[in-house]
């Protein structure tokens, strides 16, 4: 990694708030006290306050600082803003947070150690690899919009070497940016992250989901799933079905999420959308277990069942000797033997009528 930068001390009253910071993927906000209320709620910057109020400023680590009028931190945001909070009793009031007492003498430091660099891009390939690999992770959707970002603005890069720097697999990286592509042209559409049905939102889902064949077949996506998608990739007379698809996975207004879990709910949804006419009933009903009745392997259900059962009563056989001669679960017993002697007639009934001929 060859980062360009020239390191020095720096007031800190002089830096500031990065509004386009990583962090808060395809927000950008208009005041550095809008991005001290979302950092404050989102990042656990009490938390740093508490650290550096008792501990003091420990100057481990350099901010990243873009070198020009604006002196920017591109890397150091939430430091900044814990730094802001002890300095400051306008922002403490603003945030809400209050300080350890008694503060460290070392707590409110008037400069800090900070790398100057040249450009976004210069700073790139460090902070990418800092918090998509290293301890100081972001989740998901910050990932992919940071990728997507890089990759928008150096068209000469490719997508293998971009995930090579990030030290993430070519498939995984770009599965995310996909999504995120997919993503900004739902939200093109209408389709609002704030008014889904949980408070997360789980970005897995919808690159999950486009990784697959019946996904992008329902959707229209011609691209194998490891190709970099263009710009609004979904065709016009599909756009409707990815309003829907969004709407499944995630719910908007008083429309419910049909996908509660990856793992059946995913893996069921995609099953549907990969045939036609279990597809149609979705989206007359939006009910998935009607629309997946179509396709079940009911067959295989039961076989799974019938296995479920012999294993449980192999096992309860081994414990007989439990049994205490209470009459009433004897009873069941019965009840039992019975039920599995009309389990095996109904199978030799269903057994004989597919082997007769049809006549049709």
């Amino acid at each position: 990694m060859d980062l360009e930068y020239t390191e020095a001390e720096f007031p800190v009253a002089d830096l500031r708030l990065d509004l386009r910071n990583p962090r808060m993927p395809e927000q950008e906000f208009l005041t550095e006290e809008d991005a001290i209320a979302h950092l404050v709620t989102n990042a656990d910057v009490g938390e740093l306050v508490e650290s550096i109020g008792n501990s003091g400023w420990l100057d481990f680590e350099p901010l990243i600082v873009l070198n020009d009028d604006s002196n920017t931190v591109l890397e150091g945001n939430r430091r900044l803003v814990a730094l802001r909070v002890i300095a400051d009793a306008a922002v403490r009031e603003q945030t809400g947070l209050s300080l350890p007492d008694p503060l460290h003498e070392r707590a409110r430091p008037t400069k800090v150690r900070v790398r100057l660099v040249s450009s976004r891009a210069a700073a790139r390939e460090y902070i990418g690899f800092k918090h998509i690999n290293g301890a100081f992770k972001w989740d998901a959707l910050a990932k992919a919009h940071y990728a997507w970002e890089w990759l928008k603005e150096e068209p000469d890069i490719s997508v293998e070497t971009v995930s090579k720097r990030l030290g993430d697999k070519h498939r995984t990286v770009s599965r995310m940016v996909n999504g995120y592509i997919v993503l900004l042209q739902a939200e093109n559409l209408g389709f609002d992250r704030d008014a889904i049905e949980k408070r997360t939102f789980y970005f897995s889902h919808l690159y999950t989901g486009l990784s697959t064949l019946a996904v992008r077949t329902y959707l229209g996506l011609q691209e194998p799933s490891i190709e970099l998608l263009a710009e609004n990739p979904v065709p016009e007379d599909r756009q409707p079905r990815l309003l829907d698809f969004m709407t499944w996975l995630y719910g908007q207004g008083d429309k419910a999420a049909l996908i509660r879990s990856q793992n059946p709910d995913l893996n069921t949804l995609v099953a549907v959308l990969g045939n036609e006419s279990a597809s149609r009933i979705l989206e007359s009903t939006s009910s998935l277990s009607d629309a997946y009745a179509l396709i079940e392997d009911r067959s295989g259900r039961f076989t799974e069942a019938l296995y479920e059962l012999f294993s449980s009563s192999k096992a309860l056989l081994g414990q007989t000797s439990d049994y205490n001669g209470n009459r009433d679960v004897f009873a069941v017993a019965e009840s039992l033997e019975k039920t599995v002697r009309n389990l095996r007639v109904a199978m030799q009934t269903e057994m004989s009528e597919s082997r007769e001929p049809r006549n049709d």
